[in-house]
């Protein structure tokens, strides 16, 4: 896709925005697996922002910086889809930059960054998954390559090997065995006190309000949008390149099914949740393999 030399203002006019993606909606993929489809998407180079890996995870940020640019990818879209990544982007805040499209035009580009970047948390390598991710995207769009080798050498946090996937542990014995129409999908954490996911296997049962806090608030978005079982929902928010986007649980070996276990679980340690969480039954689950 293309954007044709369009100015900011009659972008503007028409409804529509520039917007400037540097982290996962940089990627064809996560922008699909997220029901965003641009009018167009360009490479482009932003302005007077550089582009850092902060928090626990190593999540990429742009990060103001008079004189310092950067490159990423461009996104024409309209006024409603800019609604759905401002939702997608909730901890976020919208600013405006200045950039460039690699035909020379200069664009008006919405920006998301934070209100500070101080943070209690340890800054921490991007994840090897959130990495490759990046880089498939920066090539698809054919970013321009110094970006591309920054991003192949930057430091990571390899994937684990399966031995080392994080559990919630196995169900008890005498565990029920759940429907997920039934037991699951009605607790959702908004119309019930309790919410309820299916993952490996397993059901999974949190009581919203002992959990404070925006980062497990913003999670919760996550599975009320896309669905409680949590492979499903993950690839398609945490897409990892290794794994791909399965459109059914059948197509999930039971490799990417502890990996996604895994990376609950690593998640709900940064946002606290983790010791709330139990497990209280089993779901039948079918593995590809």
């Amino acid at each position: 896709m293309t954007i044709e030399a369009t100015s900011s203002s009659s972008a503007s006019d028409a409804g529509n925005a520039y917007y400037f993606a540097i982290g996962a909606m940089m990627n064809p993929n996560s922008i699909k697996n997220r029901n965003i489809y641009p009018i167009s998407s360009v490479p482009a180079e932003l302005f007077d922002f550089e582009l850092k890996f902060n928090g626990a995870l190593g999540f990429a940020d742009a990060i103001p910086s008079k004189g310092s640019s950067f490159h990423g990818v461009i996104h024409l879209v309209d006024a409603e889809t800019m609604a759905r990544l401002d939702a997608l982007e909730i901890s976020y805040k919208r600013v405006e930059g200045q950039a460039r499209l690699y035909d020379g035009t200069m664009v008006t580009a919405t920006v998301y960054t934070k209100d500070s970047f101080v943070s209690t948390q340890k800054d921490n390598p991007p994840q090897q998954r959130y990495l490759d991710l990046l880089i498939e995207g920066a090539k698809h769009f054919q970013v321009h390559e110094k970006q591309i080798k920054f991003l192949e050498s930057h430091e990571c946090v390899p994937r684990p090997e399966p031995h080392a996937f994080k559990s919630f542990g196995p169900a008890a014995e005498d565990a029920p065995l759940m429907s997920y129409e039934n037991d699951i999908c009605p607790f959702n954490g908004r119309d019930t006190p309790n919410l309820r996911l299916a993952v490996n296997g397993k059901v999974l049962e949190i009581f919203v309000k002992n959990v404070e806090g925006t980062l497990f608030r913003n999670s919760m978005n996550f599975y009320r949008q896309f669905g409680q079982r949590v492979e499903l929902t993950l690839s398609r928010i945490l897409y990892d390149p290794k794994y791909g986007c399965p459109e059914s649980l059948e197509e999930c070996t039971r490799e990417q099914s502890a990996y996604t276990e895994h990376i609950l679980y690593q998640g709900s340690e940064v946002n606290t949740s983790i010791d709330h969480w139990k497990v209280i039954g089993c779901i039948r689950q079918e593995y590809k393999d």
